[in-house]
């Protein structure tokens, strides 16, 4: 019998469009990525999906099978694929199959203990942009009630999720359309996204969570492919994987899109993403939405040609404590931004600004670790500003400073310099370089400071190399007792805020 079942797994379908062979199965396991887990220390593990059927001729559903119908050639299989989903679920759980083909679609909804299978070869196509009924839903695969267990795989990157996005992203500024993600699964836990491609998705890729729920996801082994926002026809907001739930795992993922590769939302809690490689997109992102949000490591990741690196971004309407976080083991080459962290999200700092008083939602980010990156090869010729386009900026808030942050071992080489406002605690150790190459300057762990590639620092506080930068902070009225210097060599006859050379050594004017 054991003979008699392994033969039945390396059988091949051999119709597309007709009736199924009743008894194919798929052969499925999850050891694989119970040795991948890769815990961080003290964290609790991610579960995988658990309490699945074993999976037989009698709960392996072909859509293309006779009591379902679907077609290559029908201009909607929704019903089809919908009834083969409903007769897993029915079953107690199973495995719905979408042989090679292309098969088009509608929305699909899936259910718990269900495995949604996609053979090499096979593309599902979302209905094109004239032809989806508006009270379908707006997202292309989404979960059915609270659903447990679940599992949506290919067989490697020919098989396909296409959203045919381009009229969306063309239209997405037009009233009333509505661009919906190509996976999103809010409720339930125990998710399990492996080994396909997703392509053209009209707006998010693959949204996990929803204000925590959704809990427990591990995602491996995905190609996310969409235009960048700065291509001749760009994506709009097609970010790769974002999550807004507890205990995530993403893991060998090439993501290539038009917003960020993946972000972190609020109630995003011990996400763990490694191993990836980020192209087009907007880095690996924080926010802008950042309530509850903690215990996040980036690491091993590979930037080329990302708009940003490691970005951290909100603002005092949508965040809070903001901590516990690590971006470590990566390599950045020809990045825009390699490191952020602002608190005016989508806004230029304003350095005038009174302190406000505190909220639930101001930004507090702290306990940040950057540790092993390398950034080099920005090709671009932007000039820097308060907002992007810098080697590192950091702008908290004048209520709520930016502290706490470690540079271990971060060797930057960009065009433009280092931006710090409302910051403190600031630690550059371990060997920590930064080259400015529009001026070619460089500073090294033997130097005393930044100075010499700050583009701008505003009530600021920095180590270099265990000295410690911009502390004194004599008020404005006693700053005339000798003269003052910008930090381009200018004198200032009346300082306002900032950062002076005065007698010597860096004084921080504060009012």
């Amino acid at each position: 019998m054991k003979r008699f079942t392994q033969l039945l797994l390396l059988i091949a379908m051999a119709t597309v469009g007709g009736s199924a062979a009743m008894a194919q199965t798929i052969s499925f396991s999850l050891e694989a990525e119970m040795a991948d887990k890769n815990t961080p220390e003290g964290w609790k593990e991610v579960d995988l999906p658990k309490n699945l059927p074993a999976f037989t001729a009698d709960n392996t559903f072909y859509i293309n099978d006779a009591q379902f119908g679907a077609s290559t050639s029908s201009a909607d299989n929704t019903k089809a694929i919908q009834a083969a989903l409903d007769k897993a679920a029915a079953a107690g759980g199973g495995m719905v199959v979408i042989p090679a083909g292309e098969w088009l679609s509608n929305t699909i909804q899936v259910g718990s203990k269900t495995v949604l299978h996609l053979c090499a070869g096979a593309t599902l196509k979302w209905l094109a942009y004239g032809d989806r009924s508006t009270t379908a839903g707006n997202n292309f695969i989404k979960h059915k009630g609270t659903p447990y267990d679940v599992v949506v795989e290919g067989e490697g990157p020919t098989s396909v999720l296409d959203g045919q996005g381009g009229p969306w992203w063309a239209n997405y500024k037009a009233s009333g359309v509505k661009r919906g993600a190509m996976i999103r699964f809010e409720n339930g836990g125990r998710f399990l996204f492996r080994n396909f491609r997703i392509q053209n998705a009209p707006g998010t890729n693959l949204t996990v969570g929803q204000s925590g729920r959704g809990a427990h996801v591990t995602v491996h082994d995905l190609e996310i492919v969409n235009p960048s926002s700065s291509a001749s026809t760009p994506s709009h907001n097609t970010d790769g994987i974002p999550v807004w739930t507890q205990y995530v795992n993403i893991y060998r993922c090439t993501i290539d899109t038009g917003d960020d590769n993946v972000v972190t939302d609020s109630n995003a809690q011990y996400v763990h993403v490694w191993n990836c490689q980020f192209k087009a997109g907007h880095g690996a992102s924080l926010g802008s939405y950042t309530t509850n949000m903690h215990h996040i490591i980036y690491e091993d990741i590979t930037f080329d040609g990302t708009d940003c690196g490691f970005r951290l971004k909100s603002n005092t309407d949508r965040s809070g404590d903001v901590h516990d976080i690590i971006f470590r083991n990566c390599t950045m080459t020809n990045v825009e931004c390699p490191i952020s962290m602002t608190a005016w999200y989508d806004n230029t700092p304003d350095l005038t600004a009174e302190a406000q008083t505190k909220t639930a939602t101001t930004p507090e980010f702290h306990n940040i670790l950057i540790q092993n990156v390398t950034a080099s090869g920005y090709k671009g010729n932007k000039n820097s500003n308060d907002k992007k386009y810098n080697g590192i900026q950091i702008a908290g808030r004048p209520e709520s400073y930016v502290y706490d942050v470690t540079f271990d071992n971060v060797q930057i080489s960009h065009r433009n310099g280092v931006r710090l406002f409302f910051c403190r605690d600031i630690k550059f150790i371990n060997g920590c370089t930064f080259t400015r190459t529009k001026d070619n300057t460089t500073v090294l762990a033997t130097d005393e400071d930044l100075s010499a590639v700050m583009e701008h620092i505003h009530e600021a506080e920095y180590t270099w190399n265990k000295e410690t930068s911009a502390i004194t902070t004599p008020k404005a009225s006693d700053s005339d007792s000798a003269p003052a210097y910008n930090l381009q060599g200018m004198r200032v006859n009346h300082p306002a805020k900032g950062i002076y050379i005065q007698n010597g050594r860096k004084v921080i004017v504060r009012e």
